[in-house]
């Protein structure tokens, strides 16, 4: 078993390493890819390996560069802000060894703990995906007002090594969904990979406080695009809800009243959204125009 964790040397990294390290299933290694200069400092462990980017790599980089430094046949992800239960890769590779025969791809998840902003607490997803759905399915069809529904986040994840053989985690670097650019890839590349959903809380991931400035660039185009590149062949109903829901996030980061209406557009002209995704659209363009019209007075 072999994790792999990018940094950029933040202090939450300590914690990272040692809810690795204190692991119910024996990790034989753990790859620490720092995307910086600066000094890092994990614990004391002959397990741990640091590795350098060079810099300014970005995070699809680094796990890519250290998944090819790892010996393992497994490996799972771990973002340095992040943490595991102590039981996290115990119960995810026995519920593997249950549900999946020999020789079948998989890759596991599980419920997470959101932390944050502040002292705020929730549980994701709320509904968890089958073992054969379709991943963009269950991403991206809007089921309801609010955010969790699905998730499949990175520090949830390990998977065989194998799979990175058939589509590198750095495929698309850039892209502003790295987990799900590489998930879709590979349920298209490998067409019977498994999904392994667990059901309990097996990670934490921590949310930092948002910023009440206005974003230093809009990237309303960069999710249009990413949406009409990689959800192109999946049901309108999809494409729609995506359109409908992440460009607007965006967008209303941003506060681009201009993005908000270009997704809106989009998801009407490339989709069918459905009505929870409308009423989030419509939601954003209120909260942007709210935005614009009180900022004079601030």
């Amino acid at each position: 078993m072999s994790v792999v964790i990018p940094t950029l040397s933040r202090p939450s990294l300590d914690r990272a390493v040692r809810s690795v390290l204190e692991q119910t299933y024996p990790v034989d290694e753990i790859i620490v890819v720092a995307d910086t200069e600066l000094p890092v400092t994990v614990p004391p462990d002959d397990r741990i390996v640091l590795l350098r980017s060079g810099g300014n790599a970005g995070p699809a980089r680094c796990r890519q560069i250290g998944i090819a430094a790892t010996h393992g046949e497994v490996i799972a992800l771990l973002d340095d802000d992040d943490e595991w239960c102590r039981v996290k890769l115990e119960r995810q590779l026995a519920a593997v060894a249950n549900d999946v025969g020999a020789g079948t791809p998989w890759i596991a998840s599980s419920r997470m703990v959101v932390v944050g902003p502040g002292d705020r607490r929730r549980i994701w997803p709320r509904r968890l995906a089958s073992s054969d759905q379709s991943i963009a399915e269950y991403l991206y069809r809007f089921t309801g007002f609010t955010m969790g529904g699905a998730a499949l986040q990175t520090s949830t994840l390990c998977f065989p090594k194998e799979l990175v053989h058939f589509v590198p985690w750095d495929v698309d670097p850039d892209a502003p969904h790295e987990e799900a650019s590489w998930l879709l890839r590979i349920r298209r590349a490998v067409p019977d990979v498994r999904l392994i959903h667990h059901p309990e809380v097996l990670s934490t991931y921590n949310v930092g406080d948002p910023s009440f400035s206005r974003a230093s660039t809009d990237r309303t185009d960069e999710y249009l695009a990413w949406g009409l590149r990689y959800l192109g062949g999946e049901s309108a109903r999809v494409r729609g809800d995506y359109l409908s829901t992440s460009p607007v996030s965006a967008a209303v980061s941003a506060r681009s009243f201009a993005g908000v209406g270009r997704s809106t557009w989009s998801a009407i002209r490339y989709g069918r959204p459905g009505p929870f995704a409308v009423s989030y659209a419509i939601l954003g363009a209120a909260r942007t125009l709210v935005r614009a019209v009180l900022a004079p007075v601030r």
